[in-house]
């Protein structure tokens, strides 16, 4: 066995969620977390904490000594003679087919909601009284959300940012 290092897990790590033919946006929502802190995690510039680590572990039947330190022996990774194995394989491509059919249904409801407001809509916050308003009308509807998708937003948010 060899000694940890980040960089050497990014590379376990990445190739997992390849074998399982996952991008880093459904690799990250299969364990509830997302796409940047998945790419951090395979580039090396971050370590998961021993809870990620549990959780990449059960979720994609691997044991923890082969996503740490690249152990083979305790493996329980997939092989395609076991028909148990191939139904989790079935479930795991299901889920995924759901984690996307989301996602375009999600964005088609953003595009609506964009194609929606109108100029009236836009001059409502334009002013002062305007942002307050839509400031109390964003948190209103931030504390309804469950607390990964407010973390989603703010991810996205902080990439519109650098973008601009």
């Amino acid at each position: 066995m060899s000694d940890w290092s980040k960089e050497d897990f990014g590379i376990r790590l990445k190739a997992l969620r390849e074998q399982r033919g996952l991008s880093m946006m459904a690799f990250g929502a299969a364990i509830g977390t997302s796409a940047s802190r998945i790419k951090d995690w395979e580039k090396g510039k971050n370590a998961p904490s021993a809870a990620w680590i549990a959780k990449i572990s059960e979720r994609f039947n691997v044991s923890t000594d082969e996503l740490i330190l690249g152990d083979p022996k305790t493996s329980r990774a997939f092989t395609a003679s076991s028909s148990s194995n191939v139904d989790m394989l079935y479930e795991r491509l299901r889920e995924n087919l759901i984690i996307t059919k989301v996602a375009n249904e999600q964005d088609e409801k953003m595009d609506q909601l964009y194609s929606s407001l109108d100029a009236e809509n836009k001059e409502r916050y334009r002013s002062g009284r305007g942002r307050r308003l839509a400031e109390r009308e964003l948190l209103s509807i931030l504390t309804e959300l469950p607390k990964k998708d407010v973390l989603e937003l703010l991810e996205l948010a902080k990439i519109k940012k650098r973008w601009q």
